[in-house]
């Protein structure tokens, strides 16, 4: 992990994820609801290697980067994302601790991730998410309060603005 900034023990920091936090990201998994990990997935994986650790560990930190929230050297929150090759668009995806839910560890992440795409020329952040899932809508509606919202088989879709000066962070 390479820090973006650190924390006092006990508090929780944040840092992009590197290639060699597997094990981490590992025990970040097991420490989910079967719940979080189907928001997150939008599927019913039980092991990690269902979820394609290799693809969740490739980041380049332009195309491909993931912010992450520790405490106590422990994994409590991952924000991602993954920019469509040749394009301004970046697919995103957000998972927090269930013990960490609720308390803004979502919102620093996000903040941090939206910071770090910016900063890549990336424009657009494409969202998946469950109709039914009200703390990641109201994520969202945090930093895009007027999302498009696309209904498909019970999941929304949108693409935000990232440049978007309306955040209620």
């Amino acid at each position: 992990m390479v820090a973006i900034e650190t924390a006092a023990a006990g508090r929780v920091g944040l840092a992009k994820l590197e290639p060699s936090d597997g094990e981490l990201l590992r025990r970040l998994f097991y420490r989910l609801s079967p719940e979080t990990i189907y928001r997150r997935f939008l599927s019913p994986i039980v092991r990690p290697e269902q979820a394609r650790p290799e693809r969740l560990l490739d980041v380049d930190h332009h195309d491909r980067e993931a912010v992450v929230a520790v405490q106590d050297g422990e994994l409590v929150g991952v924000a991602r994302y993954f920019r469509r090759p040749g394009t301004s668009s970046a697919e995103l995806a957000v998972v927090v601790a269930d013990d960490w839910q609720g308390q803004g560890l979502g919102t620093r992440l996000l903040s941090s991730l939206r910071e770090r795409a910016q900063e890549e020329g990336i424009e657009r952040f494409t969202l998946t998410m469950q109709a039914d899932n009200r703390a990641v809508l109201a994520l969202v509606r945090r930093f895009w309060p007027s999302p498009k919202l696309i209904i498909d088989h019970g999941v929304y879709e949108t693409t935000v603005a990232l440049n978007e000066e309306s955040c209620r962070c």
